[in-house]
């Protein structure tokens, strides 16, 4: 599969394409970056977790691996997506994200859908609880 920026900027929500192992973000298109406010250079290669700047990614276990992790739906969501190739769709939690101002409470919405080897992960809403 070509990882061919076009069809990632033609999907009308932000969108990151995730690999498998280490699951970690391989591209991001440009409404994504613009949601998270940061370059392609800052999301490629980092886990989702710290894209989003969750406050348990930047733990020395690190994204995924902290025991606050463990029940993570958005995560839990994605590695049953790259195990089963079953889509998830509408996959809400609350996520801790550090800021500049502190830490604050986000509700985010996620969907999921296995595209060859990778992960599409459609981030459907991000909003300051």
């Amino acid at each position: 599969m070509l990882l061919n920026s076009e069809w990632l900027e033609a999907i009308d929500a932000p969108v990151l394409l995730m690999q498998g192992n280490p699951r970690q973000v391989v591209t991001a298109n440009r409404k994504a970056l613009e949601l998270f406010e940061k370059e392609l250079h800052e999301v490629e290669g980092r886990r989702g977790g710290q894209v989003f700047d969750c406050i348990y990614a930047f733990t020395a276990e690190g994204c995924g691996k902290d025991s606050n992790c463990e029940g993570c739906k958005i995560r839990d969501a994605i590695i049953d997506t790259f195990v089963t190739a079953k889509p998830h769709s509408g996959v809400s939690t609350s996520l801790q994200i550090k800021k500049a101002g502190g830490t604050m409470t986000y509700e985010l919405q996620v969907s999921t859908e296995k595209v060859g080897d990778f992960a599409l992960v459609r981030i459907e809403r991000l909003d300051k609880a």
